[in-house]
């Protein structure tokens, strides 16, 4: 049984993190902490037992016994929080994106190491029904893939610590992390920023809430990741297109679509060899065997995150997220802030 301490009693512990410990009989919830005295006291009532701190730092000195320390508290937190577990010897599951700048997640990287510690960061999108289907049935189909297309589009002024460059905040560390570490994750190989533009919009803090970059992944693939608060229509898929078709995931229908055609079947085509078009017409090829196929996604049986965590950290299996990806996406983040300065 791994003994658990959590920072943080926000969106994320209070729906996901404190529940899914509770229900897992492998982990054993300790404490938490949090500087939010009604927080506290809601914790201790939904959670009977655990132990409640004020300070992060109050909570590790006191809990001796503890193995795991989940830190769920807001970016600019993330790296002394990190830092403090790993030096009193505790595995760390950290919440995205893993800090609020490169420098400082090479700061918590050299901490791993020095201390021989364990860290791993919590990217759902890798665990989600659209990615697990994707990288199961619907790749396969596609041929070589060449290119995706993240989009979210919706309004929301955002007036909460997200909002705030101080914070850690921005849409690019939001779902951007989320978005580009998908991408990190299906294509694999280097990604190089070609391009990337940020800006608020519509929100009411500093940070941008407009974000669209452009990436090209070492094994060739090409990407893009778009992100809009400022959009009166709501847009959310992800559309992926190879060598033999293309696939598009809606989350409103929760379902993949795949158009595509089977090895081999496309009809010979020639080059035409004069300048003069045949039949004065535009070269479009209209007896493609194509074959679409809806799949559902809301059926899909997602293992739970946690699964994972237990294989790392107790298993010694390999982590589901490599520190060396969580690097990697950092650099592609800071990567992207670079090329939007510099336009």
């Amino acid at each position: 049984m791994i003994n658990v301490v959590v920072s943080g009693l926000g969106r994320i512990a209070w729906r996901y993190h404190l529940p899914q410990i509770k229900a897992d009989s492998r982990f054993n919830l300790l404490a938490i902490s949090d500087p939010v005295e009604d927080r506290r006291n809601e914790a201790a009532a939904e959670y009977p037992g655990i132990r409640t701190y004020a300070d992060f730092d109050e909570m590790l000195a006191a809990e001796n016994s503890a193995d795991m320390a989940v830190i769920a508290s807001p970016t600019l937190f993330h790296k002394p929080q990190t830092i403090a577990a790993l030096e009193r010897n505790l595995m760390v599951f950290l919440e995205k994106p893993m800090c609020e700048s490169l420098a400082a997640a090479q700061e918590v990287a050299e901490a791993v190491k020095r201390t021989n510690g364990k860290l791993m960061l919590y990217q759902p999108h890798r665990n989600w029904g659209e990615y697990l289907m994707f990288q199961k049935s619907v790749r396969q189909k596609l041929g070589t893939i060449t290119h995706s297309r993240r989009v979210l589009e919706f309004y929301n002024r955002r007036n909460d610590w997200q909002s705030r460059v101080d914070c850690g905040g921005g849409m690019l560390n939001n779902y951007g992390a989320h978005y580009i570490d998908q991408f990190l994750a299906a294509f694999g190989g280097t990604v190089e920023v070609k391009g990337a533009i940020m800006q608020r919009t519509v929100g009411i803090g500093d940070a941008e809430d407009l974000v669209s970059v452009l990436l090209k992944s070492s094994s060739g693939v090409s990407g893009i990741v778009e992100i809009n608060l400022g959009s009166a229509v709501r847009t959310d898929t992800w559309e992926v297109f190879g060598t033999l078709g293309s696939a598009k995931y809606c989350a409103n229908a929760k379902s993949w679509v795949i158009n595509y055609i089977e090895p081999g079947t496309l009809p010979e085509l020639e080059m035409q060899k004069t300048l003069a078009a045949q039949d004065r017409a535009y070269s479009i090829e209209t007896n493609i065997p194509w074959i679409t196929e809806t799949l559902p996604v809301d059926s899909w049986d997602v293992p739970s995150y946690y699964n994972y965590i237990y294989d790392y950290f107790a298993g010694n299996k390999p982590a589901y997220v490599p520190l060396h990806e969580s690097m990697e996406l950092m650099r592609i983040l800071n990567d992207c802030r670079q090329k939007a300065a510099e336009r």
